[in-house]
């Protein structure tokens, strides 16, 4: 038998967690905690099996939680179970995970595979589990891409939905010309200084993360599936003109 100890600050999603880990292992005692400091606590009084651990979270985070169990225990199993993708996470994530530990990030979705497959492969089999959209965020970190930062992401996320200059200074609470630089600051990070050469490589680094960008939109009901197909079309037209870009080419 199993102990598996959940880490969430939302109840229902700590539920849903704990009915995958039964689905996969339905001998499995499962515990929870709703905070970092609260799994901290538990992870040092208990004997555990795996660790899934959501990365957001109040008073101390996932990443800073999982530092210091890893610090007391490298061979540690911790699932990060966690809506974001950002690169700062994978980034921070990359600086601390042991060589010893069997480690696994899984995004939560609608879909419970993910996660159950997360569970089977950490917890049952021994083996990490990384989210393929996490690995496409590792390879652009290793390659030397440049990150989008969290603020420069939510600029992104409203020139998608087509807000103005002036929209999106006053939610980024700075002047137009800042908003201005930073949306040319953007452009600069994603065309990855390429100029006027501009090369397929760049016109599919484009699409890729315009990609991230439509995705994260859509899971927050910004956008719906008509945006979507109408932002294809524009986009593809756009990169077809600039690159010669067939979006076939990316696969």
């Amino acid at each position: 038998m199993y102990r598996v100890l959940v880490v969430d600050d939302v109840a229902a999603l700590r539920q849903h967690a704990i009915a995958v880990v039964k689905q996969v292992s339905p001998d499995s005692e499962v515990i929870e905690a709703q905070t970092g400091i609260q799994g901290l606590q538990i992870f040092r009084t208990q004997k555990l099996d795996m660790i899934i651990l959501d990365i957001v979270m109040p008073e101390m985070n996932g990443i800073k939680a999982a530092q210091e169990i890893w610090a007391e225990n490298p061979t540690t199993k911790i699932l990060f179970w966690s809506q974001f993708q950002r690169e700062s996470y994978v980034r921070e994530l990359g600086k601390i995970v042991p060589d010893q530990a069997i480690h696994g990030y899984a995004l939560k979705t609608e879909s419970d595979s993910k996660l159950a497959e997360a569970v089977r492969l950490v917890l049952l089999l021994d083996q990490p589990y990384i989210d393929p959209i996490i690995r496409s965020v590792q390879r652009s970190i290793k390659i030397g891409t440049q990150a989008v930062s969290d603020s420069e992401y939510e600029i992104l996320l409203d020139l998608l939905l087509g807000l103005t200059d002036k929209a999106i200074a006053m939610r980024q609470h700075i002047s137009v010309r800042g908003a201005q630089n930073k949306i040319f600051s953007i452009s600069n990070k994603l065309l990855g200084g390429v100029d006027q050469h501009l090369t397929e490589t760049a016109g599919l680094e484009i699409y890729n993360t315009r990609v991230r960008i439509v995705l994260e939109a859509f899971r927050r009901g910004m956008i719906d599936v008509d945006d979507i197909n109408r932002l294809d079309l524009e986009v593809d037209s756009w990169l077809s003109h600039k690159f010669k870009f067939v979006k076939g080419s990316q696969e």
